[in-house]
């Protein structure tokens, strides 16, 4: 007999609301208990995966210096099971440069709602550039 591994919609929406939010006031405590104790987190496909929430808060002070000043918006979660993804529209600007920042992830939720494993994919371009009409939906 299989096990239901589904989380509630909520509980997907609100890791999705919360990750956008500590993001942008670098809410670092906030942000690192999103995760699990022995989250893996790929910031992009081409950087190499932070284990543990330990390594997790030294990332995420690593990226509040190389990003700075922050305006996330976060699309409407895709919740499957105990799977949610969710696109991503950032604005930032550091040391006078202003700079957008787009991607998505893919995360897998454990049954408290904290991320076990997450995954995304970004790309950045000059200026602060503003979404298409109907993005996030």
């Amino acid at each position: 007999m299989s096990q239901d591994t589904s989380l509630s919609r909520e509980s997907a929406a609100a890791f999705v609301q919360g990750y956008g939010r500590t993001w942008e006031s670098w809410d670092f405590s906030g942000f690192v208990d999103l995760f699990s104790d022995e989250v893996v987190y790929v910031a992009h496909a081409t950087e190499e995966a932070v284990v543990g929430r330990q390594a997790l808060a030294a990332y995420i002070r690593k990226e509040a210096d190389e990003q700075g000043e922050a305006s996330v918006r976060m699309g409407t979660p895709v919740i499957d099971g105990d799977r949610v993804a969710a696109e991503f529209w950032v604005t930032r600007t550091n040391d006078g440069e202003d700079w957008t920042t787009v991607g998505g992830f893919i995360a897998r939720l454990a049954p408290d709602g904290r991320c076990a494993f997450f995954r995304e994919y970004w790309f950045d371009v000059r200026g602060h550039t503003s979404p298409y009409q109907g993005w996030g939906e």
